[in-house]
């Protein structure tokens, strides 16, 4: 080990779509502590625009995780700010995970932030330090599309082509890391500079996503379930994030579906089966949920501001920290469900049994 002073600089910065997001990292020594440096990270998360066949697509992200790894050191104390939505979930000597996730009805993250992130020890002149932030399909957002399909289009149509949509950016550009930075104490490596993507997309991929447009918009039904099988999409996994805003969903049958953070706002909801789906996060507003089967589903901080659950079923689901003001709840049974931070407030069919029995739950009513 040299007993000069180690030094950490760039080794790698990857931004590829720095509006979308970017990440900056600093390393700043310590005066009294040998190879002991604070990590300062610069952050921020928008939207972005982006050139697809004959159109353009407008996307974000809503999610995501935000990585620290330390090779020939360790990690001593995490730092971020609890003033920018990041969780914690990940923490040891070498590596610490944080989590983003945006508020509920939130379409995107936008953040412009700095912060200290972390203080680390390196060994000797081989340390290197990475900072990657990394997202799933449902951290993908698809807000815009001009120039691809017509505006005449059906929602049940529309939320599915959204969906392959995003599922191609993230295949093709977003994965495995949407960011990376690297830091090193070599001081003979060179720094790269990745502006860009360094895969091309295949004209064959692109070909086949725009013969999927044109089948989906002539196809002459709207079956929600159907149009996945021709998008080769995943009801169980592959919609999570989706917007189905204004769909036609009635009687659907998405049992145990991942469906975290989508938007249902307006959407047609009667007698689907959503049982023991995950649906934290999700909106609902204005949406029609009359004899919904929703028993043992995830509805964490969900908003159903203005919708019906007139006759629904949510035994055993989990409404902790839900909107349900405004909300229509005749005949609604919420035997068993979790309601602690839920919020009610002039509710239709509410009865004072059912709402004495709602707040010895921890169910919090408006005035």
């Amino acid at each position: 080990m040299s007993e000069s002073s180690p030094s950490l600089h760039l080794q790698t910065a990857y931004n590829p779509y720095g509006r979308c997001v970017f990440l900056q990292v600093l390393a700043k020594p310590s005066v009294t502590s040998w190879g002991e440096f604070t990590l300062d990270l610069n952050c921020r998360f928008n939207e972005q625009e982006k050139s697809l066949l004959d159109g353009q697509i407008k996307f974000g992200i809503k999610g995501g995780k935000l990585n620290l790894e330390v090779q020939q050191g360790k990690i001593i104390k995490s730092q971020l700010n609890s003033d920018i939505p990041f969780k914690l979930i990940e923490s040891y000597d070498h590596t610490v995970v944080w989590h983003l996730i945006a508020q509920t009805g939130q379409s995107t993250v936008k953040i412009d932030h700095s912060s200290p992130l972390a203080t680390i020890q390196i060994r000797d002149e081989s340390a290197v330090v990475t900072v990657s932030y990394t997202i799933n399909l449902a951290d993908v957002s698809i807000t815009d599309v001009t120039g691809l399909w017509r505006h005449d289009i059906h929602p049940n149509k529309h939320s599915i082509l959204e969906r392959k949509l995003a599922q191609f950016l993230w295949k093709e550009r977003l994965s495995p890391e949407i960011s990376l930075i690297q830091l090193t104490s070599n001081l003979s490596e060179e720094v790269k500079k990745i502006d860009s993507p360094i895969t091309n997309i295949e004209p064959q991929q692109l070909t086949e996503l725009h013969q999927l447009i044109d089948k989906l918009y002539e196809i002459k039904h709207n079956d929600l379930l159907e149009l996945l099988g021709i998008a080769q999409l995943n009801s169980q996994t592959d919609l999570a994030g989706g917007n189905f805003l204004a769909t036609e969903l009635s009687g659907i049958e998405l049992s145990g579906a991942n469906l975290t953070h989508s938007n249902f706002r307006g959407a047609n909801l009667t007698d689907a089966d959503l049982s023991e789906a995950m649906l934290g996060y999700s909106r609902f507003s204005g949406a029609d949920l009359s004899g919904a089967y929703l028993g043992n589903a995830n509805l964490q901080q969900a908003d159903f501001y203005r919708s019906s659950l007139a006759l629904a079923n949510l035994i055993g689901a989990d409404l902790r920290g839900a909107n349900l003001q405004d909300v229509n709840l005749s005949q609604t049974n919420l035997s068993g469900a979790l309601v602690k931070g839920a919020k009610f407030g002039n509710n239709e069919g509410m009865t004072t049994e059912m709402k004495t029995n709602l707040m010895e739950r921890g169910a919090v009513f408006s005035e």
